[in-house]
């Protein structure tokens, strides 16, 4: 296996971590009334959900291909992701009191944005070789 085909594989393997931990905390954010905050129904939500998987699902084929349209859209996805974590979550975290269901909440943000920034450098370094 070539240098270049190892470092896709790293991007992919955090490509995959973002899932685990990414589409629990959609649901989270279901459970949450979080769309509710954005005035955005349940209906439309769930629909932004499935476009969200869709888009999803159309990185990690690219990505498994070792094209370069694949990287680029996993450090995007990773950077979005990693940011919406520390932007919108960590905030809710630091208060006092529990954050939504505790520490398995919070698990997911932290996976998500260790995932998502991991996934970025990865990418970041395959795209340089």
């Amino acid at each position: 296996m070539t240098r270049i085909k190892h470092i896709y594989v790293e991007s992919i393997t955090f490509y995959l971590a973002l899932a685990f931990f990414s589409i629990p905390h959609l649901i989270d954010d279901f459970l949450f009334d979080i769309p509710a905050e954005f005035g955005i129904s349940v209906h439309f939500s769930q629909f932004l959900a499935g476009i969200f998987i869709l888009i999803y699902l159309g990185i990690l084929i690219p990505l498994a291909r070792g094209k370069r349209g694949g990287v680029i859209g996993s450090i995007s996805m990773g950077i979005f992701l990693a940011l919406a974590g520390i932007l919108k979550h960590i905030p809710l975290i630091i208060q006092p009191g529990p954050y939504w269901s505790g520490w398995f909440s919070e698990g997911l943000i932290f996976g998500m944005i260790l995932s998502g920034t991991g996934l970025a450098v990865a990418g970041f370094i395959a795209l340089k070789k």
